[in-house]
């Protein structure tokens, strides 16, 4: 989990950003997915990401901290916190929904 003190034009940069950086991440074994989460004034930005296991997350850990990390520098943001979590409990359906259904 990246804790990023942003702006609300840090905060779209790295949305941009996050364009060149999801190929790589799709690519890594056992990614599994990503979620960002903003304060409304977009004053801090959360981006987890979700890894198969533990193993997975280990293997890119290195290159995601300093792909992170400049990510980070490069929309403008300055990265407050990074920790690594378990999860220990989902309970989340976001498939999108069928609009005829």
């Amino acid at each position: 989990m990246h804790t990023l003190e942003t702006t609300p034009e840090t905060h779209e940069r790295g949305i941009e950003l996050l364009d060149e950086l999801l190929p790589w991440l799709r690519e890594s074994t056992g990614f599994r997915g990503m979620i960002r989460l903003a304060t409304s004034d977009r004053s801090k930005t959360v981006v987890v990401t979700l890894w198969e296991d533990e193993a997975a997350l280990r293997e890119s850990a290195e290159a995601a901290r300093g792909v992170g990390g400049l990510a980070a520098e490069a929309a403008g943001s300055q990265r407050i916190a990074l920790e690594d979590f378990e999860v220990t409990f989902v309970d989340a359906d976001l498939a999108p929904r069928d609009a005829t259904t």
